[in-house]
């Protein structure tokens, strides 16, 4: 599937699967197209109306959310100039790693109400800056 393929299937609801690498995808695509802040505005939007289209508006997450959409804006900041997402994942295979989120959170942090709903800075290990 292409690129705008995947995002016209993300935003009408019509992908039969939305894996981790879906997401991770679906942020570089928008961050990549769209910048940082207007990027992570389709992340959250797109996300939120993905969950309401299945039944499980209490599926999003903020905090995680933002630090997905954080790491693989950081990723990119390091590879601009690749164009494509194999490529972007092959470079960088840690966004893969789904377990990077816990090295940065412990579990009662991401656990709580206020990480649901805003963002909350890791309680474990910063994330970096920038590139």
């Amino acid at each position: 599937m292409t690129d705008q393929e995947f995002i016209q299937a993300f935003e009408s609801c019509t992908l039969t699967e939305f894996t981790h690498r879906d997401h991770i995808r679906m942020a570089w695509l928008y961050l990549r197209g769209d910048g940082t802040e207007a990027g992570l505005v389709k992340i959250r939007d797109g996300i939120r109306a993905f969950a309401h289209h299945l039944g499980a508006d209490r599926k999003y997450h903020e905090t995680i959310t933002v630090f997905w959409a954080q790491v693989v804006a950081l990723a990119i900041s390091f590879t601009p100039d690749i164009a494509d997402f194999t490529a972007f994942v092959a470079t960088h295979p840690h966004l893969l790693d789904k377990s990077i989120l816990m090295r940065h959170y412990s579990g009662a942090t991401l656990a709580t109400e206020a990480a649901r709903h805003t963002w909350v800075e890791p309680d474990l290990i910063p994330l970096p800056a920038s590139a």
